[in-house]
């Protein structure tokens, strides 16, 4: 695309064509989208982490633009990612459920584009470090998903190191990971290699090599780190900045956290060092909410739920954009947006026509050219449970069950046994309502005083859902929880 077209491209994309045409930079962006598993709301300085300390991520907001109200399209990982790489509810496509323990073939559907696939049609060179967690066969290969560099893991994680190096600290540590597996094998491409160093500091230096080799961009990479996802391993590099912190699960999280900081920083100073930084499109985010399954380590802040749940702890995470030469530096935007969104909006940052119907473009939200809110309502679906928000009303419809909480056999992860879970609800639904302008924390179940703004909800999500396909696979994964007294189950 000539500087020109791309000029004209961004301006048509903000609704500024003519002489109050906003001023952006020469050439095309540079893009790098960091994605962090498993990273709670509450567990960057930025959104007020006591515990950890996060000064990369926090220079990011600071230059930049923190998202108070950034959501993902699921509580879980793969479809959240599966939404995010395509711009469209990954229930468009039926990747509803976490690809975990599927046969080898499955993944997303190959007939979706991908924002990769759009990003090499507009000339820029894609890379991808880190988890992928969407397919392992040949046609869903990174690779063959519009990417032109692949470093990292197929699967949904990996371990970090052998934890009987010395300096290595595990939780839990009784059967601390020593080695991986085939199925959590590590990548440089479609070759198999072995990587004996901490796997964050790994994907940090490969990082960092791509942006030097593609200096004369224009570059798309993909960052996804697998921190600080279980299982929880940290070397003492990080793990001395938190030896106040006396809980084992708690100092390990903190310190993985500390890595991925790291790695931002490590990113942000090639970007200043070779020049790039003005005019780089740098976002940052999680694919869901922090896990409460391990020892109460981590923080989605005054948010109530962690991943699984469709409360906000789930998947409502930290969301920053920054993009010196074009973003206000410094703001907040707090009207609800989705990860789908990214989509949209990289596409208009480089230029590309491509969209997808999910998919909003934030850029003139976030610079306040356009007031309205990006978005009326926001989905959120793991058959049959749902939620949708609109404005400051969030409802979640989740399913009630007669089984024992005690049936949750897998205790560490808070699992019940892997099997194929029917997709209705023969004990009926439990209906939540809350007030997230009053009630962030997700406390006060209003349903029963606000039956109109119920079915108004419940209305929006029977059209929603006329619109979606049928799960490409059952859930095989699910979890046992009481809330207000009843028995319930996710599915994910």
């Amino acid at each position: 695309m000539t500087k020109n077209v791309w000029y004209l491209a961004v301006a048509v994309a903000l609704g500024s064509c003519g002489p109050q045409e906003p001023t952006v930079p020469i050439d095309p962006p540079n893009v790098i989208v960091m994605m962090a598993d498993d990273l709670g709301w509450g567990d960057i300085g930025a959104n007020g982490s006591e515990v950890i300390s996060t000064p990369n991520i926090d220079a990011l907001a600071a230059r930049g633009v923190r998202l108070t109200d950034g959501y993902v399209s699921a509580a879980v990982c793969s479809p959240s990612r599966a939404g995010f790489y395509t711009g469209r509810h990954q229930q468009r496509h039926g990747f509803e459920y976490n690809i975990a323990g599927r046969d080898t073939d499955r993944g997303m559907s190959i007939a979706e584009s991908t924002i990769a696939d759009m990003m090499r049609e507009q000339g820029y060179a894609t890379g991808l470090i880190g988890k992928w967690h969407l397919g392992k066969a040949e046609q869903h290969h990174p690779l063959s998903r519009g990417f032109d560099e692949y470093f990292g893991m197929l699967a949904g994680g990996s371990i970090y190191i052998d934890s009987r190096i010395e300096g290595v600290e595990s939780w839990p540590r009784r059967n601390a990971p020593t080695r991986r597996t085939e199925a959590n094998a590590i990548f440089d491409g479609r070759e198999q290699v072995q990587v004996n160093r901490y796997l964050t500091d790994v994907f940090r230096e490969r990082a960092v090599d791509f942006i030097e080799r593609h200096q004369d961009g224009p570059f798309f990479l993909m960052l996804t780190p697998n921190a600080p996802h279980t299982p929880l391993q940290a070397t003492q590099e990080y793990l001395r900045r938190y030896r106040h912190i006396e809980k084992d699960s708690t100092r390990i999280y903190a310190a993985m956290v500390a890595a991925v900081d790291d790695y931002v920083g490590a990113v942000t100073a090639k970007l200043a060092e070779l020049g790039l930084e003005e005019n780089t499109l740098f976002v940052f985010l999680s694919d869901n909410g922090c896990a409460g399954y391990i020892d109460q380590s981590c923080s989605n802040g005054p948010l109530r739920g962690n991943k699984r749940y469709y409360w906000d702890g789930g998947i409502r995470v930290p969301f920053i954009a920054k993009w010196p030469a074009f973003l206000p530096e410094g703001t907040t935007y707090s009207e609800p947006v989705v990860s789908l969104d990214l989509y949209a909006t990289i596409a208009a940052a480089v230029g590309s026509s491509a969209t997808a119907e999910d998919s909003v473009n934030l850029l003139p939200h976030l610079r306040g050219d356009r007031r309205r809110p990006p978005h009326e309502v926001l989905f959120w679906r793991a058959n049959p449970n749902m939620a949708v928000r609109k404005g400051q009303w969030k409802l979640w419809k989740v399913n009630k069950s007669d089984m024992n909480l005690s049936a949750v056999a897998d205790v560490a992860a808070s699992r019940l046994p892997m099997q194929p879970w029917p997709q209705d609800s023969p004990q009926g639904q439990l209906t939540l309502l809350y007030d997230l302008s009053q009630d962030i924390g997700e406390r006060e179940n209003l349903a029963a005083d606000h039956p109109d703004v119920v079915a108004e909800l419940e209305r929006h999500l029977a059209d929603w859902e006329s619109e979606m396909g049928e799960p490409a696979w059952p859930a095989l994964r699910s979890t046992l929880d009481e809330i207000e007294g009843q028995v319930v189950q996710l599915f994910f």
